[in-house]
């Protein structure tokens, strides 16, 4: 969802809202367990990209007393990499078994370069499921593609069943599916397994499974997008998946282009392509002047008079925060 004041998600018309904060202590340790609600491998064609915000403030704290996610944020965003792959069909699933007390669907996706051009109303969570499950637990599943929702109010699902496709209905500027996680009534975490009261550092009990939770292993500078076109793209190019890709040596540039998450003022995001042999075709860097949910950016250079060397060429985009680095890197072959 997109960075906005001070909100919680508004629940579909049909979810019970929180009337009452629950101490850690009388949440049921290990009460339940959820899968992955993405059909995707987390940190290649997914990513963790917003968390729950337990800072009650008018500012955002993560989990693990970080910065990825806006203000008042009230579930888990996976994200996959632009508007292209949203329309090959991503399935979202079912965390755990229940049954299904709501349904919403024929709400509009926002467009591909993601910009909100579809009234939403207090419908921010666009299309979506939610589903009851056993002890006063439920699960809420938002943003879900026009059309593809795929249950009925009533019907009983299997953990890993396909509820719908990913998409980008409601407040949504980028294909992600938001899952909310409640107990009794009050918002949780599933990293923690508490509310988001719960202080930032109190790890608690998650409700991932261990080898799941491996996998979605923390991740301040989630980069989604790196790619190399024949052309400089624009922003909404490269939000929408349109941006192309260099496949020749008659490519008339070489242009690096990034798409990341959670950046902050000072970061320094640095774009670099290698030829073949190991040179450096272009090294570029950005430092960010403010914090943003989502960055775009390309550099790269013009074709030589003795043209582009046959073979695989390999872009490399880095964010430096301090003393730390996030790196990803993808290579393209480029035929004569």
């Amino acid at each position: 969802m997109v960075n906005g004041g001070r909100w919680r998600a508004a629940c579909l018309i049909w979810c019970r809202m929180a009337t009452v904060a629950l101490a850690v202590t009388t949440v049921p340790a290990a009460a339940m367990e959820l899968e992955l609600p993405i059909a995707c491998t987390p940190g290649s064609d997914c990513w963790l990209v917003r968390l729950p915000d337990h800072n009650p403030s008018q500012a955002f704290t993560d989990y693990r007393c970080g910065r990825l996610g806006s203000d008042g944020h009230d579930g888990t965003d996976f994200a996959i990499a632009d508007a292209r792959r949203m329309a090959e069909g991503v399935p979202v699933l079912a965390a755990a078994a229940g049954s299904v007390r709501g349904v919403r669907d024929g709400v509009p996706d926002q467009p591909a370069e993601g910009r909100l051009a579809h009234a939403f109303g207090e419908r921010n969570c666009g299309n979506g499921v939610v589903l009851d499950h056993p002890d006063g637990w439920e699960t809420q599943y938002c943003h879900l593609r026009r059309g593809s929702v795929r249950v009925a109010t009533g019907d009983h699902v299997a953990k890993g069943e396909i509820l719908g496709l990913v998409g980008m209905s409601g407040e949504a500027n980028f294909p992600h599916v938001h899952l909310s996680v409640r107990h009794a009534g009050v918002t949780m975490d599933p990293f923690t397994g508490g509310p988001l009261e719960t202080a930032c550092g109190d790890r608690g009990v998650p409700l991932w499974p261990a080898d799941l939770l491996d996998r979605l292993a923390y991740l301040e500078v989630p980069i989604a997008v790196v790619g190399l076109t024949d052309h400089l793209p624009d922003r909404d190019a490269i939000v929408a998946g349109t941006a192309g890709a260099a496949s020749t040596t008659a490519a008339p540039a070489l242009v690096a282009y990034a798409l990341a998450y959670g950046l902050q003022a000072g970061d320094r995001l640095s774009l670099s392509i290698l030829a073949p042999d190991g040179t450096q075709v272009s090294d570029a860097a950005f430092t960010m002047d403010a914090d943003a949910d989502r960055v775009t950016r390309a550099a790269g250079r013009r074709m030589p008079p003795a043209g582009w060397q046959p073979g695989i060429y390999r872009v490399e985009v880095t964010v430096r925060r301090g003393e730390r680095s996030f790196a990803r890197s993808a290579t393209y072959p480029l035929a004569q």
